[in-house]
């Protein structure tokens, strides 16, 4: 079994215990159908959950929706999770694959007739979990990483427009920016003010537009992974909530100016 992605040394040890494990198990399995699977997008739209295959030769692969996730190799089992009727991978063929096929219930009866066959079999499941917990935590990091970023605007540059969708909370680390609500400068971002965090908690669409004053560099952190931040560090929380004060301070300062 084949995960995508970088690897560790290890990754590639559970593989092969992996192969290994199964080599074991089933090389006494009373022999199953010789069965060449054709080009598919789903194997079980097509084939019975009561059925398990054994990969020989070929090529078969499971997507999470539409990401692929796993290419199979042969001694790779393909069906397990289907056959319990879990949400399952989609397993695709890209071509001609020669797999053994094999009924569920026989198969599974014949793992559990030996203590030797399921001290196997759970030493398989062991693996085969393992694999695929390693793979979603690598993963995880991967498409979270992107989301967080550091970003540079010139003077002028505008940051995040009003009555845009919210999804990322900012942090100025280095020069100022102006904040512009229906055109009308209503208040300033100096470098480590946190903003932007409103729309993003309450769901509603930016109430501001907020402009580069000068060169700045600005942190974008997605909202889960804010909220992340400030249950870990309450710190975070204290300077929220004394940019949104100071923050309305200047509006109502703003106000009592026009009024006057």
């Amino acid at each position: 079994m084949l995960l995508l992605g970088e690897r560790p040394e290890y990754v590639d040890q559970l593989s092969e215990r992996l192969r290994k494990l199964s080599q074991r198990l089933f090389e006494d399995l009373p022999h199953g159908k010789a069965v060449t699977l054709s080009a598919t997008d789903d194997l079980y739209a097509l084939e019975s959950s009561e059925n398990l295959y054994l990969v020989v030769n070929g090529s078969a692969s499971g997507h999470s929706e539409n990401r692929l996730c796993v290419y199979y190799e042969p001694y790779d089992l393909i069906g397990l999770t289907q056959c319990y009727q879990l949400k399952s991978l989609r397993i695709s063929i890209d071509d001609n694959t020669e797999v053994i096929q094999h009924n569920a219930d026989t198969l599974l009866r014949y793992v559990n007739e030996t203590k030797q066959r399921q001290a196997i079999w759970n030493s398989y499941l062991l693996t085969l979990i393992s694999l695929f917990q390693d793979g979603f935590a690598r993963n995880h990091v991967q498409i979270s990483q992107p989301h967080t970023g550091f970003m540079s605007f010139t003077e002028g540059q505008t940051i995040i427009s009003q009555g845009d969708d919210a999804h990322e909370v900012f942090t100025i680390l280095n020069g100022a920016a102006d904040v512009f609500v229906d055109g009308t400068k209503v208040g300033e971002i100096q470098s480590d003010e946190i903003f932007g965090a409103m729309a993003v908690f309450t769901g509603d669409k930016r109430s501001a537009t907020v402009i580069a004053q000068k060169n700045c560099t600005v942190l974008a952190v997605p909202r889960e992974d804010f909220i992340s931040l400030i249950q870990s560090h309450p710190q975070t929380t204290m300077t929220l909530i004394d940019n949104m004060a100071r923050r309305i301070g200047k509006l109502n300062n703003l106000l009592a100016d026009q009024e006057k």
